[in-house]
C-alpha cells in the first residue's frame, strides 16, 4: 500500500516538473512579445509630425463657365517651423475627364515664407468650369507641399495630397436628326432638261428638339460629302438661330442625277452643327445612299429615237415607259417634257390630218384638225406651231384655199409660213382679173355693136413697149360710129 502511494506521488512530481516548464516558457515567449511589439508601437523619442492640418472650402456644385474659388487653410501643426509652404492643383493627378472639365486659372500659391507652430494661413486657387464639360463628379486633386525645421536649409520635406470634390451640372438641348429613309433609287438625268429644286427626287428630314427646358443655337446643315455627278442640295437651307423646347425644322435632301452620272451607288453625307446655352458646340452625320441607275433613261432615248423617226406610236410606248419611272423617283421635270413630247405628238397628228381634209377639200374638217392642233401647240408653247396652225385655218377659209392646196410641213416642228402662198394667191387673182378685162373688152355683149379694129397685128416684140389701155384706137374714117340704139 505504501509502495503505491509512494509511486504515484513521484510521478505527479515529475508531471508537475514538466508542467512548471512549460508554463516557464510561454511567460518567457510573451515577455519577448511585449517588448517586441513595444518597440515597434513607442515612437522613437524626438521624432517630428510631418504631416500639417490642411482643409478646404469650396462650392461643391458648378455649371459650365462658371469659376470656382477654393480656399486652401493649412495650420501648422508639426511642432515645428514650416518653411516654403506651397499650395497648387496637381494636373499631372487629373483624370482626362477632369482635364476636360477644368480650366485652371490661378493653380499654384504660396503661403508666408516661415509659419511658426500653431500658426495658420489660407491661399486661393481658381479653376473654371469649360463650356464642354460634362453633367458629373469630378476630383480636383491639391497638394500642399513644406519644409520642416529650424533651419531653412536643412528642413525635411512634406508632401500632402487633399481632393476636392466638385459636381457638375449641365441642361444640355437634346436635337434629333431623323431622314424618312438612308437608301433612294435615282435615275440618270436627261440632257434636254436641267433638274433644279424642287422637281428633283428628294428625301425628308426632320430637325427636333426633345428637351422641354432648353434650347438650341446656332444650327447649320450642310452637305459636306457628294460628288459632281451626283449632288445633295438641302432646301430649304438649314440656318437657325434658335431652335426652342419641343421645335422642329422641316426640309428636304434633294438629289441632283447628271446624264453622265455613273451608274451605281454613292453616298452623300450631311453634317447638323448647333450649340448650347453654354457655348459648347455639338455636330452630327449621316450617310445617305444614292443608287444611280438607267432604266428610265434608256426607255427616254429610245422613245426619242422613235420620235425623230415619226413613228409615233412605238415613240408613245417608250416614252410613258420612261415616265412611270421618273415619276417614282418625284423627277418632275422628266415628267414634264415626256409629257410635252406626247402632246407634241399628238398635235402632229391633227395637223397633219388637217392637211389631209385640206388637200382633198373638206376645208371645214380641215379647220376643226388645225384648231385641235393649235391648241394642244398652245399647251406646250410652241408658238412657231401655233401659228402654222392659224395660218392653216386663214388659207382653209379663203375661197382659193381648195385650189392652191394646204401648208406642207411635217412633225409640227418648225414649219414653213403662209407668205408664199399669199403672194401666189394675190399673183393669180390679179391674173384672172387681168384676163377677165381682156376678154370684156374683146367680146361685145349680146345686142352690142362690133368694133372692127384694123391694120395688121405685129409681134409683140415689134409693138410699142406701152400699156394696153395707152394704146389709140383707130377707126375707119369711112364708118363713123353711131350710138346704140335702145
Amino acid at each position: 500500500m505504501s509502495y503505491h502511494i509512494q509511486k504515484f506521488i513521484k510521478n505527479l512530481m515529475s508531471y508537475l516538473y514538466s508542467m512548471n516548464k512549460s508554463i516557464t516558457s510561454i511567460l518567457i515567449l510573451l515577455v519577448l512579445f511585449s517588448n517586441f511589439g513595444a518597440l515597434i508601437v513607442a515612437p522613437e523619442e524626438g521624432t517630428k509630425n510631418l504631416m500639417p492640418q490642411v482643409s478646404l472650402d469650396y462650392a461643391t456644385e458648378a455649371t459650365p463657365n462658371q469659376e470656382l474659388k477654393v480656399t486652401v487653410k493649412v495650420k501648422n501643426t508639426v511642432n515645428d517651423v514650416m518653411w516654403d509652404t506651397l499650395a497648387y492643383i496637381d494636373e499631372d493627378s487629373m483624370t482626362k475627364e477632369a482635364k476636360a472639365a477644368f480650366q485652371v486659372i490661378e493653380g499654384k500659391k504660396l503661403f508666408p515664407v516661415r509659419m511658426d507652430p500653431e500658426q495658420e494661413s489660407s491661399v486661393i486657387l481658381v479653376v473654371k468650369v469649360t463650356t464642354k464639360a460634362l453633367s458629373g463628379e469630378y476630383l480636383l486633386p491639391i497638394v500642399v507641399a513644406t519644409g520642416i525645421g529650424g533651419c531653412r536649409e536643412g528642413c525635411e520635406p512634406s508632401l500632402l495630397t487633399v481632393f476636392s470634390t466638385i459636381k457638375i451640372k449641365r441642361n444640355d438641348p437634346l436635337i434629333t436628326l431623323e431622314f424618312d429613309r438612308y437608301q433612294i433609287d435615282i435615275e440618270q438625268g436627261v440632257c434636254e432638261v436641267e433638274l433644279v429644286v424642287p422637281y428633283l427626287p428628294n428625301i425628308p428630314f426632320r430637325i427636333s428638339n426633345i428637351n422641354n427646358t432648353e434650347s438650341a443655337y446656332n444650327l447649320k446643315m450642310t452637305v459636306v460629302q457628294d460628288t459632281p455627278m451626283v449632288k445633295g442640295i438641302i432646301d430649304p437651307p438649314v440656318n437657325q438661330s434658335v431652335l426652342p423646347p419641343g421645335g422642329q425644322i422641316t426640309g428636304s435632301l434633294y438629289i441632283r442625277a447628271s446624264y453622265e452620272a455613273p451608274i451605281g451607288t454613292q453616298v452623300i453625307r450631311v453634317r447638323l452643327i448647333y450649340s448650347d446655352k453654354y457655348g459648347a458646340d455639338y455636330d452630327m452625320f449621316r450617310e445617305i445612299s444614292a443608287t444611280v441607275k438607267n432604266v428610265g433613261k434608256n426607255f427616254y432615248d429610245q422613245g426619242r429615237l422613235y420620235y425623230d423617226a415619226c413613228d409615233y406610236e412605238n415613240a408613245k410606248i417608250s416614252l410613258l415607259q420612261a415616265r412611270e419611272i421618273y415619276q417614282e423617283n418625284n423627277n418632275i421635270l422628266v415628267v414634264q417634257e415626256i409629257d410635252k413630247l406626247i402632246k407634241r405628238m399628238e398635235a402632229n397628228d391633227k395637223f397633219m390630218q388637217g392637211q389631209n381634209k385640206f388637200f382633198t377639200g373638206d376645208l371645214k374638217n380641215a379647220v376643226s384638225y388645225y384648231s385641235e392642233a393649235k391648241a394642244l401647240y398652245t399647251e406646250i408653247n410652241d408658238c412657231q406651231s401655233v401659228q402654222l396652225c392659224e395660218d392653216a385655218m386663214n388659207a382653209a377659209n379663203r375661197p382659193l384655199g381648195g385650189i392652191l392646196g394646204g401648208v406642207s410641213g411635217s412633225g409640227g416642228e418648225s414649219l414653213t409660213t403662209f407668205s408664199i402662198h399669199t403672194i401666189i394667191e394675190i399673183l393669180l387673182a390679179i391674173i384672172v382679173a387681168i384676163l377677165l378685162i381682156i376678154l370684156i373688152r374683146g367680146k361685145g355683149g349680146s345686142g352690142g355693136r362690133t368694133f372692127n379694129i384694123k391694120g395688121k397685128v405685129s409681134r409683140p416684140s415689134q409693138q410699142q413697149n406701152i400699156r394696153p389701155s395707152q394704146q389709140p384706137i383707130s377707126r375707119s374714117s369711112i364708118e363713123p360710129i353711131k350710138p346704140i340704139k335702145k
